[in-house]
């Protein structure tokens, strides 16, 4: 029998929901408030048993349908959201925190029942960190990524390191006419480059040396699915012409065959590179680019999404609580607004995969109940993006000489220095932080402060 969790702070609808539902054979646990549903979302247990499917009222007062959402990432069940009149909106960001239908008030017992039926068989989304965001350009964003969804057309994904890319091509495939076909993905850039075509084809027993058997290329496997080509850029120079015939056609030859197989799939390409520049240097094809960027997207990197950073940050900690040691895996955890204030001021060179590898750390390292500014600042400091070569481009130089050299001049390591703590210090107004960042004591970096002629503001 299905146990349902009714999360509802209305009591009549529970008691006649709870009704008719047990009338159809669903077994119905009832709880008023979200706080009361965070556990059994995120273990699959409730103090009745196994729980299989939830059903979660939105609007609550306290802890909001889309809260729970936020702080059951990677929840072990599927939910499907109940929404008034005026909410799909709601409903909309409710889907893109993992929820898997939603269904608007007043509720059909009968109607209702296949619905939990069919969640019941739906495998928890995995987290969708990069999915969440409330701030304006993502919203511009997310319509553009459901619109495209809605199309058969393919879709070129451009966006830098870490913003989420896969997860956006999943959405794209979830919800579009091709979600009952697999999903299938493809690095580029993971496959030495003389594979690449077999590993995109497939390739008869015997094509080439080493192939002892016959083996099933991506396409193939895709069938009439989602294709996700990553690192498109990467592909070589070779193998553009076959698989731009493969997508005009809609066939394509394993290598070493004699007989072409259809392809009746949507391809979704992705890359951080600048496929236009590419083109221009001769190490991408123009028609491949313009077939593939049909519906060009572009995820916005994570400095741009302003609040984002905070509710993305604010989600991931409530997950990896349940991560850390057991002894503590029962304490809450938040960060401090001194805290917060910090990773929305960060660069994010890294992006989204980033924020959520500091978040994690955070929780491990954390002491008490709370994440505060400074060990939010020892872990940004120490994360691998931060002097690495995804960095992103400082602000143009200001015009004074003082702004740092410029292109094609030589200068010192004194004068790298001295550019370096000049950027810090009109990014941080902190001498204290710049001198921790840098490595040397506040007196020292007072020294050359004036050595330099630089004035201390702060």
């Amino acid at each position: 029998m299905t146990r349902a969790l009714l999360v509802d702070d209305d009591p009549h609808l529970r008691l006649a929901l709870s009704k008719a539902l047990i009338r159809k054979g669903v077994d119905v646990l009832d709880v008023s408030s979200g706080e009361a549903a965070l556990e059994p979302l995120k273990t699959g247990i409730s103090s009745a048993g196994p729980v299989d499917v939830c059903l979660l009222d939105l609007r609550m007062p306290g802890m909001s349908g889309l809260e729970v959402l936020r702080r059951t990432l990677g929840r072990k069940v599927p939910v499907v959201v109940l929404t008034g009149h005026g909410t799909v909106p709601d409903a909309v960001e409710a889907m893109r925190l993992g929820a898997v239908n939603f269904v608007q008030k007043p509720v059909d017992a009968d109607e209702l029942v296949p619905i939990l039926k069919q969640a019941q068989r739906t495998e928890p989304p995995a987290v969708a960190d990069a999915m969440l965001g409330a701030s304006g350009v993502m919203l511009g964003f997310f319509d553009k990524l459901d619109r495209a969804a809605r199309s058969d057309e393919h879709v070129l994904l451009v966006g830098e390191t870490g913003t989420g890319k896969e997860l956006c091509a999943r959405r794209l495939h979830d919800v579009s006419a091709h979600q009952r076909g697999p999903f299938v993905a493809m690095n580029a850039a993971a496959i030495p480059r003389e594979l690449v075509e077999s590993e995109l084809f497939g390739h008869r027993r015997g094509a080439f040396t080493g192939a002892a058997e016959a083996r099933d290329g991506m396409m193939h496997k895709a069938a009439d699915g989602t294709l996700f080509l990553d690192e498109i850029g990467e592909m070589p120079l070779d193998v553009q012409p076959k698989l731009l015939r493969a997508i005009d056609e809609r066939r394509f030859r394993p290598v070493g065959a004699d007989v072409e197989r259809p392809f009746k799939g949507r391809i979704v390409a992705a890359t951080h590179r600048d496929l236009k520049l590419l083109v221009e240097q001769g190490r991408f094809r123009a028609d491949l680019y313009y077939r593939l960027g049909v519906i060009p997207l572009h995820l916005p990197p994570l400095r741009d999404r302003g609040d984002d950073v905070v509710l993305i940050a604010r989600a991931w900690l409530g997950r990896a609580v349940e991560e850390r040691p057991a002894r503590r895996a029962n304490v809450e955890l938040a960060f401090t607004p001194a805290a917060e204030e910090k990773l929305r001021r960060y660069a994010w060179p890294g992006n989204v995969r980033e924020l959520v590898n500091v978040v994690k750390r955070a929780a491990l390292f954390s002491q008490g109940d709370v994440v505060d500014e400074e060990l939010v600042g020892e872990l940004l400091e120490d994360s691998p993006f931060a002097h690495g070569a995804d960095q992103p481009a400082l602000p143009p130089p200001s015009t004074d000489d003082s702004a740092g050299p410029r292109a094609g001049q030589r200068v010192t390591m004194e004068e790298l220095e001295k550019t370096h703590i000049r950027r810090l210090l009109d990014e941080l107004h902190n001498v204290s932080e710049v001198a921790r960042i840098v490595g040397i004591d506040r007196r020292t970096l007072q020294r050359k402060m004036i050595a330099w002629g630089f004035r201390d503001s702060t």
